[in-house]
Formats: C-alpha cells, structure tokens, sequence
C-alpha cells in the first residue's frame, strides 16, 4: 500500500485483520492530508471560529456581553491538541501492532510486481497507489513570487490574517474563508466562475447569502490575472464578468483552486 492517508489506512488494516501479509510506504507524515492539513485542522478551526461567532450573535437572543477576544495563537494551539488526541489512532506504532510492515520512504515502481522504498525492494501479487492529492497551484503570472498559503501551510499561522485573500470559492476556500472572518480577518474571495458551482444551486445561493452577510466578499466571475508585492502585502489583480479590472490588497494569500493528484515521486 503505497500512502498513509485515510484510503491507505484503511486498506492496510483490513486486509492485516485478514491475515494478509501488509507492507505500507509513506514519505510524509502518518495520516496524510485529511489529518495533518484537511478535515482534522480545519474543522477544528471551523468549532473555535464558531464558538467565537456565538459569542458575537448573542445578543440577538436577549444575551449581552463584551465582543470576543479572540487570541489566534491558541485557536491554532486547539488545532494541534485536535490533531494530537488522533495521531495515534494513525501512528506507525499502532499499524506495526496490527501486523503491517510500515516503510517511511519514496516508493518507485521498478517493474510490474517491484516496487523500491528506500533501499527495500518489495515484490507483491498486488499494489494500491493510495497517494491522495495535494493542492493545485495555478500558473498565474507573479504567484511564484510572493509568499501564498495552501491548505499545507494555513494551519501554521500563529498570527491572525489582516486580510486574507483567496482564490477560489469552492468548498476548502469558503469554509476557510468564514473561519477567518469569525476569528476577525477581514476576508475577500476570488471565484472565476460561480462560488460552490459543483453544488446544488439554491443550495448554494443559501449558503454564499450566509457567508456575505458575515462580512465575506465574495467576488463571482472574477479571475485572478497576477499576483504582485504591495508594501508589507500582496495585491491581487483579477478582472470581473464585464472586463473591468477589480485590485484588492491583502496581507496573505490563500490559493483553494483544487486538488491535484499525487503520483510523482
């Protein structure tokens, strides 16, 4: 099994309870994405900004009190103790106790029935490439120049956003776009086509009135045309449906264009 994420994992330790001998290879972390930089940390980003929210909506109910303080460090620190209570659900340890031979290397297939880990080489009747994806990172002119987030590297952040920017308005980019906003980043998204377009659409225009009147931009068949340095920040340059050219400066940069597979070693 080549890939420690949920589809690997989940394949390694089924067939180990079959008592089928399991090798399972993984250069990154144990967990893969959905633990170590999708659903896990975001969720858990989603439950601090959302007790941060109730807070804010109270009063809407008769309820009164001070506007939240919120400390952006420790909401991060909250991501991590998430993070932390389920590692070992996914741990090396506990698969090598299940039986499976556990391989931190780059696998390369050499030939049909060979793979190569490391200095291992490992014949089997049968493979699963379970290597997931990473994010897309689209060839727009200045982006290789300017520090951007991906969702690889938003969770690392120990100080809040002044104004987080993102482009792209499906699922990952507008749940990460209200997060920040209810932990008070000033945020602005850019869509070149509709926001949540895979969706249901009244469904969708539910959900993007929701997120608008939280104070999320949201900037619809607006495509992002360069990327640039502005003083301490970025300025994105897109243009909107009708041509006109549409700048907005931001202090950070989320790109949420999609998901790309990962089968390069």
């Amino acid at each position: 099994v080549i890939g420690a994420g949920s589809a690997g994992l989940s394949v390694a330790a089924a067939a180990a309870a079959f008592g089928v001998e399991v090798v399972l290879i993984e250069k990154g972390l144990m967990g893969g994405d959905c633990l170590n930089y999708g659903c896990v940390p975001s969720k858990a980003l989603l439950a601090a900004a959302r007790a941060a929210h109730t807070q804010e909506a109270a009063s809407r109910f008769g309820v009164h009190g001070d506007k939240p303080k919120v400390d952006f460090a420790e909401a991060n620190d909250h991501v991590r103790k998430v993070i932390a209570a389920i590692e070992p659900h996914d741990s090396q340890e506990r698969f090598e106790g299940l039986g499976v031979t556990v391989l931190r290397e780059t696998a390369r297939f050499t030939g049909p029935d060979e793979v190569l880990a490391g200095a291992v080489r490992i014949k089997a009747r049968r493979f699963v490439i379970a290597t997931g994806s990473s994010a897309f990172v689209p060839p727009i002119p200045g982006l290789e120049d300017v520090p951007y987030l991906t969702n690889e590297t938003l969770f690392q952040l120990r100080d809040r956003p002044e104004h987080l920017a993102i482009i792209g308005g499906g699922p990952i980019g507008l749940e990460m776009a209200q997060a920040h906003r209810r932990l008070g980043s000033k945020v602005t998204v850019f869509e070149a086509q509709k926001a949540l377009g895979k969706d249901d659409p009244e469904l969708a225009t539910m959900v993007l009135d929701t997120l608008r009147a939280e104070g999320i931009d949201i900037l619809e068949e607006t495509a992002v045309e360069k990327v640039g340095r502005s003083g301490a920040g970025l300025a994105i340059s897109a243009k909107d449906a009708d041509g006109k050219p549409v700048t907005v400066e931001a202090s950070h940069l989320l790109v949420a264009t999609g998901r790309a597979p990962m089968v390069k070693t």
